[in-house]
Parts: C-alpha cells; sequence; structure tokens
C-alpha cells in the first residue's frame, strides 16, 4: 500500500506509528498524534476523540499503520539475518587463521543479535557470573553462555584468551577516546 493520498491522514499514521515504536520524536498519545497531523483543536480531550474517530473511521488509516510496523519488522530480520551472515564469515576466517579470541567474539556476537543469551535464566543461578571466584569460572561461565553446556579445559583457556583480549580491545577504546577528549579540551 502506497502513502495516504490524504497528506493528514498520512502523517497521522506515520505519528501514530513512530509512537508505537518509539522513534525518536514519536508521538505519545493519540491526540498529539492528531495535532502532528496538522489538525487544530482547542483543548485535549477533543483531540482525543477526534484522533479516535480519525483512527476508527478513516479509510486506509489503521492498514497503513499494519503496513509501516510490517515494514519495519521486516527490516528488523532483514539486519539481524545480514550482521548473523557477516559474523559467520568472520568465524569462519577466525578459525582458519586459529585466532580463537576473534572467534568467540563472532560467537558471542551471534548470541547476542539472535537474543541466544538471554534466553537463559541468569537468575536461577545457572549462569551465574557473580559466582565465579576465578578466571576459570568466567571462562566456563562464558562459554555456557553461548549454549557450550560441559566445556573441556583447552576451550576455557581459549575463552579467558578471548575475554583478555576483548578486555584490552575496550582499553584502547576507552584510550583513543580519552586522548581525543584531552586534545579537544587544549
Amino acid at each position: 500500500m502506497p502513502a495516504l493520498k490524504n497528506p493528514r491522514h498520512e502523517a497521522f499514521a506515520q505519528a501514530i506509528f513512530s509512537g508505537i515504536t518509539n522513534a525518536k520524536g514519536g508521538a505519545h498519545s493519540q491526540a498529539e498524534a492528531y495535532r502532528r497531523a496538522g489538525y487544530h483543536v482547542t483543548n485535549g480531550n477533543s483531540a482525543k476523540a477526534c484522533a479516535s474517530r480519525l483512527l476508527t473511521f478513516a479509510n486506509g488509516i489503521a492498514e497503513r499503520i499494519k503496513e509501516l510496523q510490517a515494514i519495519a519488522a521486516e527490516q528488523a530480520v532483514e539486519s539481524a539475518e545480514k550482521m548473523t551472515r557477516e559474523l559467520n564469515e568472520v568465524l569462519r576466517e577466525a578459525r582458519a587463521d586459529k585466532a580463537h579470541s576473534a572467534a568467540v567474539s563472532a560467537i558471542l556476537g551471534k548470541a547476542k543479535i539472535l537474543n541466544i543469551a538471554e534466553q537463559h535464566d541468569f537468575r536461577s543461578g545457572q549462569i551465574d557470573f557473580s559466582q565465579a571466584s576465578s578466571m576459570q569460572d568466567i571462562g566456563r561461565k562464558l562459554l555456557q553462555s553461548v549454549g557450550f553446556r560441559e566445556p573441556d579445559d583447552v576451550s576455557i583457556q581459549a575463552a579467558i584468551e578471548a575475554n583478555d583480549a576483548f578486555i584490552a580491545r575496550l582499553e584502547v577504546i576507552r584510550d583513543r577516546a580519552q586522548g581525543l577528549t584531552l586534545e579537544h579540551k587544549d
């Protein structure tokens, strides 16, 4: 469905959609969306009533909002799939180069994109990093957080190295940023 023929109806649908998705500058209510579409009202209650009527009775507005939601959902899936493909490529290259830290970073990145890590119940104590008392425990828990139930010692050591490399990268980013900040202050 293309944009609605009536520009105010299209603006109203866009404002409602932006509010639903919590987009920056999105309308926080139907009444606000109604005003943003260019309609003028004397008080908030009449804006609510008019917006409700427009949403219910105007041709195509509800369908347009659903279409905008479908487009946004499709784009989100597409970008997650693209990022996963790219991380799979990085993972293959890292494994070929025996770059364990890069491989683990790619795996952890995929887990975040695909919400795999969030599927575990961290509150159950199954994977609770606060209970780790050594780097071995941290390495084991990192691997378990991406679905490696019973990591062996070699894998745990590789996870520790990956974690160390990750921390070192974060420190470099911090140092660069602080260096830039210091330069800007002069």
